[in-house]
């Protein structure tokens, strides 16, 4: 049905500012994407795809007490995208300066980023496919065939071994992940972004002072012709 045949009140709630905001209904998977069902504030439920940003993504327990917003164009649901929120009261309080991601219902459990360190804050998290390094607790465990230590290996107890044979080996090298390298300058837009001074170089008290000039100026410049005349 065409959106003009809506009532004023949900006609207007459907396109107020291109967003709506609703509460989490409940989220499911589809063959490409997702796509969430939300209670509506004053409006009846809907459902629309969810917009991924970034490859982030999280579900929530069925009508949790979260916002969900759709960023609309029509009350037509085809033509919505859902942008998802975690509960208020479960949003962890980053420092300034800092950040990182967290479990979407436990703000103490994060992967927290500082200056000083990348902070995984709870002690149960596995590394690789058949978790080849886990930390579980007081526990670690290394899951792999050779583990190489290329330095001091220090046991403050005891050592469980069913032999040991002398050697050494050293390990292989290592290249981590690396920034795209910075564009030069020149044309195409290829140069760096201007910045908020070289958009607006002048504030709004220099601005009034170079037209007050201006206008002094011309002020003279209309005597010089009047006497002129």
């Amino acid at each position: 049905m065409s959106n003009s045949y809506l009532g004023y009140r949900p006609r207007s709630s459907d396109i107020q500012d291109g967003t709506e905001r609703h509460v989490w209904g409940e989220l499911t998977y589809e063959d490409a994407g997702a796509i969430i069902k939300v209670k509506g504030t004053d409006t009846e439920d809907q459902e629309a795809a969810v917009l991924n940003i970034s490859g982030v993504g999280f579900k929530l327990k069925k009508d949790s007490d979260s916002e969900v917003f759709l960023l609309a164009s029509s009350s037509d649901t085809m033509l919505k995208q859902a942008v998802l929120t975690i509960p208020k009261d479960k949003q962890r309080r980053w420092p300034e300066g800092e950040g990182g991601i967290q479990h979407p219902t436990d703000a103490d459990f994060s992967l927290h980023f500082s200056d000083k360190l990348a902070h995984l804050t709870k002690n149960k998290f596995a590394v690789g496919e058949k978790g080849e390094f886990e930390i579980k607790g007081s526990q670690g465990v290394f899951r792999v065939s050779k583990l190489i230590v290329d330095g001091e290996l220090v046991v403050n107890k005891q050592i469980k071994t069913p032999n040991i044979v002398k050697g050494s080996e050293s390990p292989p090298g290592f290249e981590g992940n690396k920034q795209e390298a910075k564009k030069s300058g020149g044309g195409g837009g290829g140069g760096s972004q201007p910045t908020q001074t070289e958009l607006f170089p002048e504030s709004d008290q220099q601005i009034i002072e170079r037209l007050l000039t201006e206008n002094q100026r011309l002020k003279a410049e209309n005597a010089q012709l009047r006497g002129l005349l």
